[in-house]
């Protein structure tokens, strides 16, 4: 895995991190999180460049915000009208969420909570949003959720020695808590959907 990611880099050198950010947003929503621990790790010991890494995929998650968040005010209205009903967002649901959403501490701390992360800058375009307001929040916490990840890798790995297959496993482990995570909330949403009606 090591000397996979070694050889991407020195190929593509940092767009492939701007691209790992870009679909850490855009993307499916799986935990990247333990990816960017070992850039971390490689930065410490194999000599990436840190602040490179950092600004590359900070960048790229920045701009898979933005696209989500244009994607959402162009067309999200139109798609939400025609399919909201086939995932369970019928127009009424649709304003209560949008009445009860606190879209300011969403934006922020969804960066750490994958699924949400994804949803959030297309609701944020849906909702209409301020962009002054989207663009800043996105960009600090681009930032700050790339730089905690990268940091925790890059300086654990000063003390003990980790090696990349248990950074895989614990990629592996936390996609399968939220698979759960996300299979139990749309079990129980069903469950209440279907109380609702009877």
């Amino acid at each position: 895995m090591e000397s996979q990611i070694l050889d991407y880099l020195s190929q593509y050198g940092l767009a492939i991190l701007f691209i790992v950010g870009f679909f850490g947003i855009v993307g499916i929503p799986v935990p990247e999180e333990s990816l960017f621990v070992y850039i971390g790790i490689l930065a410490r010991h194999q000599g990436i460049p840190l602040t490179s890494a950092w600004l590359a995929i900070s960048a790229g998650a920045l701009s898979g915000m933005l696209t989500s968040y244009l994607l959402g005010r162009k067309i999200g209205k139109p798609l939400l009208d025609r399919y909201g009903k086939y995932v369970g967002m019928s127009k009424s649901r649709w304003k209560k969420l949008v009445l009860h959403w606190d879209m300011k501490k969403s934006l922020f701390t969804g960066f750490f909570i994958p699924g949400i992360r994804q949803f959030n800058p297309y609701f944020a375009g849906l909702s209409k949003f301020s962009f002054i307001l989207f663009l800043f929040i996105s960009v600090l916490g681009s930032c700050i959720w790339v730089l905690f990840y990268i940091m925790i890798g890059y300086t654990v790995s000063s003390y003990i020695t980790i090696k990349p297959i248990y950074v895989t496993i614990a990629g592996v482990i936390f996609f399968i808590g939220f698979l759960i995570q996300l299979l139990y909330r749309w079990r129980k949403s069903k469950n209440k959907a279907a109380s609702i009606e009877h």
